[in-house]
């Protein structure tokens, strides 16, 4: 928030009482170097300080011209940044940029934006007021007795998952960010023809809300940037297809959760999953002008979308029941009449 200054963050030239030279010291995001940095109360910070922002999410570098230094200071950080609505409730008419009170050209060096809404739950409001409550009864530590008393029981179903040690979980992400992950020459066109899909699927998609869910050559970088962590988390040098269909997978919910509700209704035509699936690859088979497509293709296309692959084959199921789909012997193609292609 207001406690963190331009100079907290990047960099600062600084006099010893002692011997009055000046020093060079590194701020947050400095010291944060090859690491996550976390901000908090994203929105409250001044203009000037937010600016010094923008180079580190672009460049990742901190340039610092000041009495007589004039240094460039590495800040390879990620940046996990939480922000609150501007009056307190978020107003789903209204896109992100007005809620928060934040440029559209700083939101968009983000990767992912998700908005958490904070909807009554029975459920989740029980589980929550249990928890706090808990805590105050026990001054913060854990009593194994009094948690399973006071959950009723819900523990139990739960007994059976065992936290990962911080140790373990230290030596995975050390041995994680070894790897240097490369776009193999095989993948490269996956990744091209599913980016200009989906800049075709905006452009012919008319009930779009706000700047932030539009695709643009950034999110390409950070669908990039996605499928590189993934293959990093597998301990692998290359990129598959499925770590371009997770990272697109997560930038599409990343994008409908900034929707509204009656917006993203009306984008799905109030239409159940096996219809959406449907006009999917009708869509795809009219775009590439083909009457047979991969099954393969086809369900990485919609595994892109949010949908399962139970929903995926209750799909082609169902309407190869309806003589609309036709399936080859080794279920490797899918056959798609002419007339569906034509509507």
């Amino acid at each position: 928030g207001r406690g963190s200054s331009g100079v907290g963050l990047t960099a600062a030239v600084t006099k010893d009482t002692i011997t009055g030279e000046l020093a060079l010291e590194g701020g947050a995001l400095v010291l944060a170097d090859r690491g996550v940095c976390c901000i908090d109360e994203f929105d409250k910070m001044d203009d000037s300080d937010r600016t010094a922002i923008h180079e580190v999410m672009e460049q990742q570098t901190v340039s610092i011209a000041k009495a007589g230094i004039v240094a460039t200071l590495n800040a390879r950080a990620a940046v996990l940044a939480a922000a609150n609505p501007l009056y307190g409730r978020y107003h789903r008419k209204k896109s992100l940029s007005e809620n928060i009170n934040l440029p559209n050209s700083l939101l968009s060096r983000f990767d992912l934006l998700f908005l958490v809404l904070d909807k009554a739950d029975l459920d989740r409001d029980m589980a929550l007021a249990r928890h706090v409550t808990l805590v105050h009864q026990t001054e913060g530590v854990t009593n194994p007795d009094t948690n399973n008393e006071d959950s009723g029981g819900n523990n139990d179903e739960q007994s059976d998952q065992v936290p990962v040690p911080p140790t373990i979980l230290r030596e995975y992400i050390a041995r994680a960010r070894q790897f240097q992950p490369m776009i193999p020459t095989s993948v490269a066109p996956y990744i091209i023809e599913a980016y200009v899909g989906l800049r075709m699927e905006e452009n012919n998609n008319t009930t779009a809300s706000g700047d932030q869910t539009v695709m643009t050559p950034r999110q390409l970088l950070s669908i990039l940037r996605l499928s590189q962590a993934l293959a990093r988390l597998r301990f692998s040098d290359s990129v598959a297809r499925d770590d371009v269909d997770e990272a697109i997978r997560l930038t599409h919910m990343s994008k409908s959760s900034l929707m509204d509700d009656d917006t993203f209704d009306e984008k799905r035509g109030h239409q159940d999953v096996t219809s959406r699936i449907f006009d999917t690859i009708r869509d795809y088979a009219t775009l590439t002008k083909q009457t047979r497509v991969e099954i393969k293709v086809c369900e990485a296309m919609i595994l892109r979308k949010g949908f399962t692959t139970e929903q995926f084959q209750e799909c082609v199921n169902e309407y190869v029941a309806l003589d609309v789909f036709g399936v080859n012997n080794a279920r490797t193609h899918l056959d798609i009449m002419a007339h569906n292609t034509r509507e």
